[in-house]
């Protein structure tokens, strides 16, 4: 019976492997400092993911992957990640963090050069249709880095992603500020 149990176990673990998917959005063909802005002390970012850039109609979201391309080192910088879904098409303000799941708290390594940032949620966000929502914040830090700290991007549309950045104003995330830069810029995503 243990032997049974085991190898059920097993069998539902390599089938879960097998049905996880990767869905990659953006070409990367541009570079920002976006989603998290190393250049500010701390920075908000905002975009939106459409379901036919997610090519699945629902599902469970377990992380999340960017691709930077920095000139500094920095090990563990604090981040925090949220997820929603919204039936938006643009973004002209902020969606509230309280609106959304908090899905990622915790620190991020970004090395120097071209590098897959890898960041597993620990709350693993289902998603269940509409257009999916990405808070990102970087919470106010002691320093500011490199203008050139910079992520793979790319510009499609003019409205979907809203971003702030600071050396001095600590931003909420439950409350962001009014009057953000919209564009329709955003990271290359897996």
């Amino acid at each position: 019976m243990k032997r049974l149990s085991l190898l059920l176990v097993m069998i539902f673990i390599l089938l879960g492997s097998l049905l996880a998917t990767e869905v990659t959005i953006g070409a990367g063909n541009e570079q920002a400092r976006k989603p998290v802005d190393m250049y500010w002390k701390n920075s908000l970012f905002q975009t939106l993911y459409y379901p036919d850039e997610l090519t699945f109609a629902a599902g469970t979201i377990t992380g999340v992957k960017f691709y930077n391309n920095f000139t500094t080192d920095l090990p563990s910088k604090p981040i925090k990640i949220w997820l929603g879904t919204t039936t938006q098409a643009t973004l002209s303000t902020y969606i509230p963090s309280t609106q959304l799941t908090l899905v990622f708290d915790g620190m991020v390594n970004f090395p120097m050069g071209s590098n897959t940032i890898d960041i597993t949620f620990t709350t693993p966000f289902m998603y269940t249709g509409n257009n999916l929502v990405m808070f990102v914040q970087r919470p106010m830090d002691t320093d500011w880095f490199s203008s050139s700290d910079k992520f793979l991007c790319q510009t499609v549309g003019t409205a979907r992603s809203l971003n702030h950045q600071s050396d001095s104003t600590t931003y909420d995330p439950a409350a962001p500020p009014a009057s953000p830069t919209i564009s329709g810029q955003f990271p290359k995503t897996t």
